[in-house]
């Protein structure tokens, strides 16, 4: 390949030939100056040539980058921007219509810490693993955790696929205290506006909301129109730098019937989340098949999957939890702890109740999760 990375240095290059020292016509050969008179131009620069090679690449979606982008940014910055009592109500009510059993962070990470205490978990002996989305909204959630087990091995990527697969499960292993024991916290997310809107969410420095998780609804419109006839199957990526993308709708597309026979946005964003909870639920699982061995004998491995529910800012998070079990190295279930988990509600005043309008809008012997 030649030799020169900037054009800078290919313009040294041939102004040696006033030296009368050997140039190098083409990528084949070298001449002497005196042979022929050098009239060709440099070479063009190997980081256009890059860029060239990887523009030619494959991403395994039948769309560009940048309308990919589109699909996930055509709305933001609408709805209402600012905050209010009536809001911050009406955010609790929708949790608590939409999903139903969602926990405070707070008070999730709470009992969490408390129901593993009988099995020898604790703040000194416990890596916690985390499978979240890169959102940013998703690290006060990651931090509610943190306070209770310590920094996090990270595994997750776009929409909380844990994209660091078999090897990075296998590695965090390793990295469990010895004599200790691991917590693996994963899920996807979505948001809640100050409008209820599911699937947006009010960001900071933002005149609006936007997507949320927007890897997500690119993902389901994408399916859509392969579903549609619109757009070509998915293909593998060739490039590393558009592929997590690609498998999120790879995982997607066997489930995006069932998302789409839903009556309406809401309904299919809430299937949409739970869809992708099983996906994930699902590889994790293929995961610990191959990379299970690699947890010590004398540790327990615990597996808190669920559903983030984020807000806006300066109201509580939320989770739903779909599976909380400890497992022994083995993957034998030691224990299911999720009835006991979901127990852990906090009741919302009846002066709350009754100003938010949430009366009957919450399941659950007439309990109201709030934050």
């Amino acid at each position: 390949t030649f030799p020169y990375h900037t054009s800078q240095q290919c313009r040294r290059a041939y102004k040696r030939t006033f030296n009368n020292v050997y140039i190098r016509r083409s990528p084949e050969r070298w001449e002497h100056p005196t042979q022929e008179r050098m009239t060709s131009t440099p070479p063009k620069s190997p980081v256009l040539a890059a860029k060239k090679r990887l523009s030619s690449l494959r991403s395994g979606l039948d769309m560009s980058f940048h309308s990919v982008m589109n699909l996930m940014h055509s709305h933001d910055e609408s709805g209402t921007v600012g905050t209010s009592n009536t809001a911050v109500h009406g955010i609790i009510g929708k949790v608590g219509e939409c999903f139903p059993g969602a926990l405070p962070s707070h008070r999730m990470a709470k009992q969490v810490s408390k129901l593993l205490e009988k099995h020898g978990y604790n703040a000194t002996n416990t890596l916690l693993s985390t499978s979240l989305s890169s959102d940013e909204v998703n690290r006060d959630i990651e931090d509610e955790m943190r306070q209770h087990f310590g920094n996090s091995y990270a595994i997750g990527g776009l929409c909380g696929f844990p994209f660091g697969g078999v090897v990075g499960f296998g590695n965090m292993a390793h990295h469990i205290p010895i004599g200790g024991n691991g917590l693996v916290f994963y899920g996807p997310h979505v948001g809640i506006d100050f409008d209820l809107v599911i699937g947006k969410v009010n960001r900071r420095g933002h005149n609006g909301s936007s997507e949320c998780c927007g890897s997500a609804s690119a993902a389901l419109e994408y399916c859509r129109r392969v579903k549609a006839g619109e757009l070509g199957e998915i293909g593998t990526p060739e490039d590393i730098t558009e592929s997590q993308q690609t498998w999120v709708c790879h995982e997607l597309l066997p489930m995006t019937d069932r998302i789409l026979k839903e009556d309406g946005e809401e309904a299919q964003n809430i299937q949409l989340y739970s869809s992708l909870y099983e996906a994930q639920d699902a590889m994790m699982g293929r995961i610990l098949a191959k990379a299970g061995d690699q947890i010590r004998e004398d540790s327990k491995i615990a597996f808190l999957g669920g559903i983030t529910i984020n807000t806006p800012e300066g109201n509580a998070e939320y989770f739903l939890p779909k599976k909380f079990v400890v497992m022994d190295n083995k993957g034998t279930v030691v224990d299911d702890l999720l009835e006991d988990l979901l127990a852990a509600k906090a009741i919302v005043p009846s002066r709350m109740t009754k100003k938010a309008g949430m009366q009957g809008s919450l399941g659950g012997a007439g309990h109201k999760t709030y934050g």
